[in-house]
């Protein structure tokens, strides 16, 4: 069976918090005041964001869901890893009855990447329920918040959007050890 199929992925739950404060923003931007702070705290959003989409990965807690017609690959590569938890795996039948799968039946593979079916799952829609992330602020690799602070420096520098394409040198050079490689 292939993994190519079509799927729909939806985040459920953003993260609450950054994992750049805006003190440690202010401080590497070397801005004193309060003037810019609803610019500076934007710029920290749209860093995480671009850093998210080129690594392929949630950095802060969050939470996703990811559905998939008719029925389920014994093994589903979970996106946005590094994978916390399944929460649950919800098979909606044609007439619209809901079954959840039991725990006992799937688990995460030893990277937490992959997510492995004892048995054949097949129904109208499958949602798989999940949770993402390193967890808090502190526990994001500090070359991964280096690469936050300094795409936040050249936006800031800029005053305009640079796109994932266009990510400075520096900041593609300390993401890339962190990258999710697609096979």
């Amino acid at each position: 069976m292939s993994n190519n199929r079509e799927r729909k992925l939806e985040r459920t739950i953003a993260p609450a918090t950054e994992p750049v404060l805006l003190s440690e923003a202010k401080l590497y931007l070397r801005i004193d005041g309060t003037t810019e702070d609803a610019l500076v705290s934007d710029l920290i959003v749209v860093a995480r964001m671009s850093a998210e989409q080129y690594l392929r990965s949630s950095l802060i807690t969050q939470s996703w869901k990811l559905v998939y017609n008719d029925y389920l690959d014994d093994e589903i590569d979970l996106p946005m890893p590094p994978v916390i938890s399944v929460s649950n795996v919800i098979v909606t039948n044609r007439d619209t009855t809901t079954q959840t799968i039991s725990a006992n039946n799937y688990y995460l593979n030893a990277n937490k990447r992959k997510l492995l079916f004892d048995n054949y799952v097949s129904g109208f829609s499958i949602e798989i329920n999940y949770n993402t992330g390193y967890g808090v602020a502190g526990q994001v690799p500090s070359p991964i918040k280096y690469g936050i602070l300094a795409h936040m420096a050249a936006l800031y520098d800029e005053r305009g959007l640079i796109g994932q394409e266009n990510l400075p040198v520096q900041v593609s050079s300390l993401y890339e050890p962190y990258r999710e490689v697609l096979l």
